[in-house]
């Protein structure tokens, strides 16, 4: 008996240490909410077929947070009824929530409007691309696919939510696992060029972030689909430690003296430039891409990244776009990084710089000041201040009704064709 009991016992604590090891809390920005059930209503036959196209469930991305759009019906005159479900976003401070909406469908377009104006458009027989216009003039995107209306309503959801485009893991050329059996790995996502033969090259990459917000992924869906649409394959890359890349994100790894004050900042500029070497080298390889020089795009550190790179090989780069670029907004360590780029790549690398007045990391004495030490050391770029940018200026990316414009010509005016 004294047996038995012992056995009950360990079979109890097994089984307490398994409920204790499952977590009974999930992410909340993997919840998506919906209705209890869809009022689903199969498209009469006179609906024509671009309309009927959207009836049924979709699931992505909006913003690179999920999201889910299910339209319930359509009519022939292009009235529909829909679902419209995101997740939480503590970058965006989004609650989660759902509601219905109506919609319309026209010239291949469904589009809600209200305090956003969504349009869902196909990008592929069972694909949708979104983009969200605010009233602000902001723009944002995400990508859909079609799921199964049955399974949705069931609960079912995917581990890994579709992406805007091709997930890809990239080989560090230079930094390896502290066990040293293979490369870390960066994440990045890849878009084939648009059109049939091969395209050059576009890198996008990112600005720097602040605690968990490190570990969110940027598809820069909206800047990759205008690049496509200029002739180019793009790579949106995540330097290490960011997104699901692997290693430590060493950019604050600053230099201070003894009274803390900050000296110096190449530390961190050398590991994204060898990240950045690292994509390089591995999108030059992927299907569809063209070798010869790259462009190279960013955002506030990418931007920066961009150029500082170009001054170190010029021969490498065939244009920069520096979507309001800087390192760190301190104009006597950060500035002598901006002349000597611009004594580096001379008039080797057109340049466009776009920033806005009323950034709120970068004021506009200080851009002057960094595009005033580039030009005098030899550089030259065309250099675009904006003003009345909503909100932060910061975010200017976010408006392509100021910039693209300019940066459709800057593009046009690069050699695609140079081997």
């Amino acid at each position: 008996m004294r047996n038995l009991l012992m056995a009950i016992v360990v079979v109890f604590m097994s089984w307490m240490h398994n409920a204790q090891a499952q977590s009974a809390t999930v992410d909340p920005e993997s919840i998506v909410p919906l209705p209890n059930k869809f009022d689903m209503e199969v498209p009469a036959p006179d609906v024509p077929s671009e309309i009927a196209r959207f009836h049924g469930a979709w699931i992505g991305t909006w913003h690179d947070d999920r999201h889910i759009l299910v339209v319930e019906r359509v009519k022939p005159d292009g009235h529909a009824n829909v679902v419209f479900a995101q997740a939480d976003s503590a970058f965006y401070d989004m609650n989660r929530e759902w509601w219905r909406d109506e919609a319309t469908i026209a010239d291949g377009v469904l589009t809600m409007t209200g305090f956003r104006t969504f349009r869902y458009a196909f990008d592929g027989p069972d694909r949708l691309y979104l983009t969200a216009t605010l009233k602000s003039g902001g723009v944002t995107s995400g990508t859909l696919v079609r799921t199964d209306v049955a399974r949705l309503a069931a609960g079912d959801r995917p581990i890994d939510w579709p992406w805007p485009g091709e997930r890809v893991s990239i080989p560090h050329l230079t930094v390896r696992t502290p066990d040293g059996a293979r490369p870390i790995m960066l994440e990045a996502t890849f878009y084939p060029p648009a059109g049939l033969g091969p395209a050059p090259l576009a890198i996008f990459t990112h600005g720097s972030d602040v605690g968990r917000k490190q570990l969110r992924t940027w598809s820069f869906s909206t800047e990759a689909h205008w690049l496509r649409d200029n002739g180019f394959a793009v790579l949106a890359l995540m330097r290490r430690g960011r997104g699901r890349s692997e290693g430590i994100n060493g950019e604050e790894d600053f230099g201070r003296d003894h009274e803390g004050s900050l000296i110096e900042v190449s530390a961190g500029i050398a590991q994204a430039v060898e990240d950045l070497e690292s994509a390089i080298a591995y999108g030059r390889k992927l299907p569809g891409v063209r070798p010869g020089p790259v462009l190279l795009a960013g955002q506030s550190r990418g931007g920066f990244l961009a150029m500082h790179y170009a001054g170190l090989k010029p021969s490498e780069v065939m244009g920069v776009v520096n979507f309001s670029g800087g390192w760190y907004p301190y104009g006597p360590v950060t500035t002598p990084y901006y002349a000597n780029a611009g004594r580096g790549m001379a008039d080797k690398v057109p340049q466009l710089w776009l920033y806005a007045d009323n950034d709120r990391l970068y004021d506009e004495a200080l851009i002057r000041e960094y595009y005033q030490a580039f030009i005098a050391a030899g550089g030259s770029a065309r250099f675009e201040l904006f003003h009345g940018v909503p909100g932060d200026g910061h975010l200017l990316r976010l408006y392509p009704d100021r910039w693209r414009s300019i940066a459709d010509q800057f593009l046009a005016t690069l050699d695609l064709q140079r081997p």
